[in-house]
């Protein structure tokens, strides 16, 4: 049953009843986030993780339920009928295909949902089990966050600060693990900040910041975690370009003139250079992310203390952001110059490329 009134009294009902738990689940997060010493605590983690997953993901119908009904429903079909090219069909198929119908508005009811601050408090606290000491509460964590972040619009923008701030030094290398582990194992973790949509907002610069400066944890199960989100960042990242394509030939103007005649609703002038504005702003934060990330990866490194796979990721990083719709930066110059002359055969290629 779908309750869209909310004056009905049974949708009152549930909303309080929905918002009572909620609010219960975020207290026992809450007070067990810090919890988990033992062996002995970690099933109950467990009990709440996948409680507040269900709380979270269960509403309407879950996609596996629609597509295991759309499978009984073509099973339906196959053992119902009669005789090839039979037309009319047994009672029991069209209550079937109201079945499915009803529960395909009930599963697409599930999606692009709106969070509410409670969905928020949740889903943070599930973030933080993701990056819980123990495997198991991080695996289980992990699964619900990436499903709530399908469901929810803008989950990810909520939890890049959490991720990025586990990543800084003096963090507890088992929390570095789990916030390594969710932004690689995610479908809009590295893979997503490393497209040029995503450099206005800053998080490219961040994350690479970020995985540059992780050499100061020394155990080898973080370290081989940084170097394949390193290596899945260079095969994400895209070239960025600020270039505006803005020349006009004689025939397609006739032609869109004549267009715009025949048109009910004609073009807004006003609407058309707001857009055009938007998109030369978008450019300009842009190429000023770029600078920023570009002085970054020079200064960090130019750290003679650095740990020479990182100077080779640097490297590889500042080749891999070279622009083509703008002059040779003069920094990314005297760099890869002077990475000519290292001792490194490796460095040496990279300038040399």
């Amino acid at each position: 049953m779908i309750l869209t009134d909310p004056n009905d009294p049974r949708h009152q009902h549930i909303q309080s009843f929905l918002q009572r738990v909620g609010e219960t689940l975020h207290q026992a997060a809450s007070a067990t986030r810090d919890v988990g010493e033992s062996d002995n605590s970690v099933e109950c983690v467990k009990s709440l993780v996948t409680t507040i997953g269900t709380y979270l993901t269960s509403y309407g119908l879950r996609s596996k339920q629609f597509g295991s009904a759309q499978t009984a429903y073509a099973g339906m079909q196959g053992t119902k009928r009669m005789y090839d090219g039979q037309r009319k069909h047994h009672r029991s198929i069209f209550m079937g295909a109201v079945t499915i119908h009803h529960q395909n508005r009930l599963s697409s009811m599930n999606y692009y949902r709106v969070r509410s601050g409670l969905d928020d408090r949740l889903i943070l606290n599930m973030l933080d089990f993701c990056l819980s000491p123990f495997t198991r509460i991080r695996r289980s964590a992990q699964a619900y966050l990436e499903a709530a972040a399908r469901i929810y619009r803008g989950t990810w923008i909520l939890c890049f600060p959490t991720l990025f701030d586990a990543l800084k030094q003096g963090t507890d290398p088992d929390r570095m693990k789990g916030a390594l582990y969710v932004l690689r194992y995610n479908p809009i973790g590295i893979t997503r900040i490393g497209r040029t949509l995503n450099w206005y907002q800053g998080q490219l610069v961040t994350l690479v910041e970020s995985l540059l400066n992780a050499h100061h944890e020394n155990k080898a199960s973080v370290q081989a975690l940084v170097t394949k989100a390193i290596e899945e960042l260079l095969g994400s990242i895209r070239e960025p370009t600020s270039a505006i394509v803005e020349y006009r030939v004689e025939n397609v103007d006739k032609a869109i003139d004549s267009m715009v005649e025949i048109l009910r609703y004609k073009p807004n002038p006003e609407l058309i250079q707001r857009f055009n504005n938007s998109i030369r702003k978008v450019k300009a934060a842009q190429d000023q992310q770029w600078d920023i990330l570009v002085d970054k990866v020079i200064s960090i490194a130019s750290d003679p203390q650095l740990n020479w796979r990182y100077v080779l990721s640097a490297s590889r990083i500042l080749l891999q952001v070279q622009r083509r719709d703008r002059p040779t930066d003069v920094r990314m110059a005297k760099f890869h110059s002077e990475a000519m002359l290292n001792a490194h055969p490796r460095l040496r290629d990279y300038a040399i490329a």
